[in-house]
């Protein structure tokens, strides 16, 4: 008897460590995970533009990677200056900023005293600092879409001084340096990993580590040779798992959608170097672009579901969304998302007219798909929400952003997350203490600002107060303070569950669809 025993022992364990082996990291399949989602982040954007654009570093000593800087003068320097003279500050220049992209008057400091950045409105200086993304990982941000970005006309308009020497202007090999290097980042750490499938950023974030997804967003996408076996490459041999149809030019997968004057210039001057007979963005009769996806648009879109890639359709025409929607409904409803976005019904009238800012009508496809949407946080003034709970008495600051939020997730009911964009030529969310000209700012008014100035209460006791979102580390910030003014976080506290539940979707082979969109609610903003 007691052989049998020690017999049948020896099988349950043997039975054990063979469950083991093949679990694996299945350990945490389906069990959710906490923290927040951030849908769109320029990690490695010190290599974007050849190395031309941002001063500062991803990594490294904080003495060295967030370094005092000049700007230099016209002919060139250690970051951000164009051969065009004031076309960066055009890019920078918002109501209650001196604009941040270079026009030095004065030395812009950092790293010790940090009396010039990082700060709200830097979008020349990197915000993306290693050390200040374990700071927004100690304080919840546990899964991020790193994207890989640029743009090659704003790279060409930099003189050669400022350029890193081996780093090239064009989209796909400056895609590959920063792909390169966010392999090497989490390959070099053990709080980071890249995740290359749902199950992964399960576990990826059950251990206590940072998930990290892969990304591409250029306008000059696959341009020569078959776009498949470029898919097929990026996929395999740097992980990406998420790829942008289009970005600020049309190219041959999409339209794009319209939204700052100087991408309609660079479009312009395309079309005329490559002797189309369309010059500039094909404008149907309410200014939006007409061009859809192109047969090989189709064809990729089909393709990615096939690799249950996660789908983005940020910066692509209305008439792309449509097309997307069609494929993406005869494969019972594969879920597609926009990254970082603005929700239109909230924006200002102006704001409203640029195609680039989401429909009411989008974010119900993508509710019916079971997608995302990103919710871009920036420095704008926008229309009150009735049902936030929130006084819209800080233009462009978290009060502003608490409108959005609580409209998309009150009124749209669509599953969010935080879209920061940082380090992609955009101003971040505005202090609302200071007493300065960009403190609650966004209005351009002088006594509007002031008068908002005197209303805010509940301060945080951090450089948020002061500073605004100056950099990722702050993220956590952001949602103390919508929390001090009694907003509830939950949908944005929970996003990383949110989004992986969307990417285990693409996984299903039992998705039902579409679904419903019922319970949408536009009413309330004024």
């Amino acid at each position: 008897m007691a052989t049998k025993k020690r017999g049948s022992v020896l099988v349950c364990f043997s039975v054990w460590i063979i469950s083991v082996i093949f679990v694996g990291m299945n350990v945490y399949a389906g069990e959710p995970v906490e923290g927040f989602a951030d849908f769109h982040i320029h990690q490695m954007a010190e290599y974007a533009y050849a190395g031309a654009w941002y001063h500062g570093s991803h990594q490294g000593a904080e003495s060295s990677a967030l370094s005092k800087c000049t700007g230099g003068s016209i002919f060139g320097g250690d970051h951000a200056r164009t051969i065009f003279g004031p076309l960066n500050e055009f890019l920078g220049k918002v109501p209650g900023s001196d604009g941040d992209t270079g026009w030095h008057f004065y030395k812009k400091y950092g790293y010790p005293d940090y009396t010039g950045w990082p700060r709200w409105d830097t979008i020349a200086h990197h915000q993306v600092w290693e050390g200040h993304l374990q700071q927004a990982h100690e304080a919840g941000l546990n899964l991020y879409m790193m994207s890989a970005v640029n743009f090659r006309p704003l790279c060409e308009v930099m003189p050669d001084k400022n350029r890193m020497p081996g780093l090239s202007c064009e989209d796909m090999a400056s895609v590959d340096v920063q792909l390169q290097a966010a392999l090497n980042f989490a390959d070099q750490r053990d709080w980071v990993e890249i995740a290359e499938s749902p199950e992964d950023a399960r576990a990826i974030i059950h251990s206590g580590k940072l998930a990290m997804v892969l990304a591409i967003e250029v306008s000059e996408l696959f341009v020569e040779g078959d776009w498949e076996e470029h898919l097929d490459f990026y996929y395999d041999n740097y992980k990406v798992r998420s790829i942008q149809f289009g970005h600020q030019m049309d190219n041959r997968f999409t339209g794009v959608a319209p939204h700052h004057f100087v991408f309609d210039l660079f479009q312009f001057l395309e079309d005329l170097r490559n002797g189309d007979d369309q010059l500039g963005f094909d404008l149907d009769e309410n200014g939006k672009n007409s061009r859809g996806l192109t047969d090989e648009g189709k064809a990729m879109a089909q393709k990615m579901i096939e690799k249950n890639m996660i789908i983005d359709l940020a910066h692509v025409s209305e008439q792309s969304v449509s097309d997307v929607y069609n494929i993406v409904a005869e494969n019972e409803y594969y879920p597609f998302n926009v990254s970082h976005g603005h929700l239109r019904s909230i924006m200002m009238d102006e704001k409203q007219e640029e195609e680039k800012t989401t429909s009411d009508e989008t974010i119900g496809l993508i509710r019916k798909t079971g997608g995302v949407f990103g919710l871009r946080s920036g420095a704008e003034q926008v229309k009150t929400y009735t049902q936030s709970g929130v006084a819209n008495n800080c233009d462009g600051s978290t009060k502003s952003f608490a409108q959005a939020y609580q409209y998309a997730v009150k009124g749209l009911k669509v599953n969010v997350t935080f879209a920061s964009d940082f380090n992609g030529f955009i101003q971040q969310l505005r202090p609302r203490f200071g007493g300065s000209k960009e403190t609650c700012g966004a209005s351009g008014s002088r006594s509007t600002r002031n008068a908002q100035q005197d209303m805010q209460t509940n301060i945080l006791g951090t450089e948020f107060d002061f500073q605004g979102f100056g950099h990722i580390g702050l993220e956590g910030d952001v949602i103390a303070d919508l929390k001090n003014m009694g907003v509830d976080t939950s949908d944005l506290e929970n996003s990383a569950e949110t989004f992986i539940q969307m990417w285990e979707r693409c996984y299903d082979t039992n998705r039902a669809g579409p679904l419903s969109t019922v319970d949408m609610d536009t009413t309330g903003i004024e």
